[in-house]
């Protein structure tokens, strides 16, 4: 089964179901739930598929599109943490794996409460699937790390002509991996990092990094230099950009978030500033979209410039959905600027009565990912949404792209949000995902000759990095890499020509290094 193509029905009674399924696993702090036994007789019904690696496989692939933002990557219940007060399932813990096959059959088929009956939407083989899938939890191993090697390391090399003036290279070989189009070392280049967010390549052979506290590090020789960037640094710091004409203006950019110190008062912000040496001066605010309820943790303004040097503040939406389809409000927006903040004359909204005349286009939930296509100059964007539905997207001037009306994602408990994820008037996505996305960027020449073209996402709730292949604005090819690095929040391809990934949880800078085997 097309996991893409699954019928919207049967999409809404997975996911409904999925989360308030009866592997649930309690902590002191939450409310405790009365147990759901299935009867004894339930015990006695045996699978007539075999968990076959193809069986188990194709449970794989409703697991990791449907159900690992909530339940994590892992298994473990933690995909995000306290969405829920009764938490989802740990598929490790005891009270899982002590049940029989057919007692997990039995509940995920007749249903409680508010798990619908999974024997309404699909077939015995595909529940018997996910049930295969499920079982492979208990079987693995928690303590395996990105630093242990998959493959041997005595038969790889790295390529002799590799160079790169940012971080030092490796002297030797270790965690190597394959994927389906290239081998490649994980090297981490920095560590230790606080809720890192984004990174940004300077000219002098400098890597910034800036944490959610505000801290701004600077990275030189592939070391942490002990003090980070001075000056008014704003706090709650997301998006650092450069601009186009850095080496001569110095001008650098910031989003963030200005937190509520009353219901209402929210806003996210961009700033604009000179960075002289280590130290930021100059700095002005330029834009601030708001106010808004929620805490800072909802909103994640992502900064662009186009080729012709237009700037675009993309600015998300939480509560009061439709006002992403009000061009008098801000929220679900992108937003086109100059460079200093005025606001270009030729805006699409420009002379609509009651239009906020910044917006560029409207219909977004959360659009953290955002990067022009340094080949053909299109800006290409990453939408979250509810549960799956997450988008990418081409940015396109006036475009609605459909939130809340229409989007391929369902309400938290597995309702319907929209009726159909297609709409006239509205843009549809290239590509839907539920892999709650980061930030992207695009790979292209040498270095990595198999991924030449090739998009690559952050997913921060499965922890894993996604290789897109695109023809005529197409997706065609997906592949999953990365697996449990950690919360991917920024990727970059650096001028040095290698892949980058920076993860939130784990704190650590990876750098993808190209190998070849020995002999070839």
């Amino acid at each position: 089964m097309n996991i893409l193509t699954m019928n919207k029905k049967a999409l809404i009674v997975l996911l409904g179901g999925i989360g308030t399924l009866i592997f649930i696993s309690f902590k002191s702090n939450f409310p405790v739930q009365e147990p759901w036994k299935a009867p004894d007789s339930a015990d006695t019904i045996k699978s007539p598929f075999p968990f076959t690696p193809q069986v188990i496989r194709e449970g794989e692939k409703l697991y990791t599109m449907l159900c690992v933002s909530c339940h994590g990557t892992t298994g473990l219940g933690d995909g995000q943490p306290g969405r829920y007060k009764i938490p989802p399932a740990n598929f490790h813990s005891k009270h899982v794996t002590d049940q029989k096959d057919g007692a997990l059959f039995w509940k995920l088929t007749h249903g409680k409460g508010n798990m619908p009956a999974y024997g309404v939407a699909f077939n015995e083989e595909k529940r018997w699937q996910l049930i295969a899938y499920i079982r492979q939890f208990a079987k693995q191993d928690l303590n395996a790390t990105v630093s242990k090697p998959v493959l041997p390391l005595k038969n790889y090399r790295f390529d002799k002509n590799l160079s790169t003036r940012y971080f030092p290279l490796p002297l030797i070989v270790s965690n190597v991996y394959s994927s389906e189009e290239q081998l490649f070392m994980v090297d981490t280049v920095v560590k230790d990092l606080v809720r890192p967010w984004s990174i940004v390549f300077m000219p002098d052979n400098s890597v910034l990094i800036a944490e959610r506290s505000g801290k701004l590090l600077k990275v030189k020789d592939g070391k942490v230099q002990a003090n980070p960037i001075s000056g008014n640094v704003p706090t709650s710091l997301r998006d650092v950009k450069l601009h186009p004409n850095f080496e001569k203006n110095r001008v650098i950019y910031f989003s963030y978030f200005i937190e509520p110190t009353s219901p209402g008062t929210g806003y996210t912000a961009l700033m604009r500033g000179k960075l002289i040496g280590d130290k930021l001066v100059e700095e002005k605010m330029i834009y601030k979209a708001g106010p808004f309820k929620r805490n800072g943790d909802w909103f994640g303004s992502k900064i662009g410039f186009d080729d012709k040097g237009f700037l675009y503040f993309t600015v998300g939406i939480h509560s009061d959905r439709m006002n992403s389809q009000s061009l008098s409000a801000p929220d679900g927006k992108t937003m086109r600027l100059h460079e200093d903040g005025s606001i270009p004359k030729d805006n699409p909204f420009i002379n609509t009565p009651g239009a906020l005349p910044e917006i560029y286009s409207y219909g977004h939930r959360m659009h953290q990912g955002f990067r022009r296509d340094p080949k053909t100059g299109r800006i290409f964007f990453v939408e979250f949404g509810e549960l799956a539905g997450d988008e990418l997207n081409i940015l396109k001037r006036g475009a609605n792209y459909g939130w809340p009306l229409a989007t391929f994602s369902l309400e938290y408990n597995g309702s319907i949000i929209s009726e159909s994820p297609y709409r006239e008037g509205t843009e549809p996505p290239i590509h839907h995902y539920a892999i709650a996305p980061s930030d992207l960027d695009f790979v292209y020449g040498t270095r990595y000759p198999k991924w030449d073209g090739n998009i690559f996402i952050g997913g921060l709730a499965t922890k894993k990095l996604y290789r897109v292949v695109m023809k005529d604005d197409k997706s065609v090819h997906d592949e999953a890499m990365l697996h449990n690095l950690g919360r991917i929040r920024d990727v970059k391809y650096g001028p040095d020509q290698f892949l980058y990934a920076l993860t939130e949880d784990t704190g650590i800078l990876v750098r993808l290094v190209p190998l070849s085997k020995i002999g070839n």
